[in-house]
């Protein structure tokens, strides 16, 4: 079994690795979705079909986690590491949560960051590879990067804004907090500045991110523009 759990979720080599990680990617995506839909005033009465997508989630991502602790030897290493600390946090709020702890909730959607380590490990498998005819091109890979970087930022910044300004009407929904956000990194474009000083400081972060999101995008561009240098130097 142990042999089994290490081909589907460590070998970057088998085929069932890629399997596995499209199933969490596409779990990970269907459950934030469903977190940041759930705060949504008019959607209130699809609470149990929120429910019942989050349950089922969290129960693909325990048994990846279990099966982590598994093969990882020592045990420790993982359940302590950063992946196994992001592993821990994506699944212990719901259990948490059974008290309605709304920011334990909220803090589920840091799942992205599942997401941007398989992004990576692609972008390794393809460095590696050089196959022309690998599905995603390098072009592909570093473009996915940066929208994960960005959505994750702009889900977090919302997120934040939503649990600390949630009595403002701007603010009434991550959806509302998300926009916000979006419309901060894109600077020049007018938002409605918070009126708490919790609100005030994830203002300030929020302009913080913004830049950081600028320099990956000058990263990721940089990477492009490199790669196609390199390509026409061989020819």
């Amino acid at each position: 079994m142990k042999k089994l759990l290490k081909r589907w979720l460590t070998d970057t080599s088998s085929h069932e690795y890629f399997i596995v990680s499209d199933v969490l990617a596409l779990v990970t995506v269907v459950s934030i979705v469903s977190i940041v839909l759930e705060t949504v005033p008019s959607l209130a009465d699809y609470g149990n079909i929120f429910s019942v997508i989050e349950w089922a989630a969290v129960f693909v991502f325990s048994l990846e986690y279990i099966g982590r602790i598994i093969i990882t030897k020592p045990t420790i290493k993982y359940i302590f590491s950063f992946y196994g600390l992001i592993d821990l946090i994506s699944i212990a709020p719901t259990f948490l949560g059974l008290g309605n702890f709304t920011f334990l909730k909220s803090a589920r959607a840091i799942r992205l960051i599942r997401l941007l380590r398989m992004v990576r490990l692609a972008k390794m498998k393809r460095l590696k590879s050089h196959e022309p005819d690998e599905k995603m091109s390098f072009f592909a890979i570093n473009i996915s990067l940066f929208l994960l970087v960005m959505l994750s930022s702009v889900l977090a910044v919302g997120i934040l804004i939503y649990l600390v300004e949630g009595s403002n009407p701007a603010f009434k929904s991550v959806p509302h907090g998300m926009l916000w956000s979006f419309k901060m990194f894109l600077l020049g474009l007018p938002i409605t500045y918070p009126g708490t000083v919790g609100g005030q400081v994830v203002h300030i972060l929020g302009r913080l991110v913004g830049l950081v999101v600028f320099g990956v995008l000058v990263g990721v561009s940089g990477n492009v523009i490199k790669d196609y240098l390199f390509k026409s130097n061989n020819k």
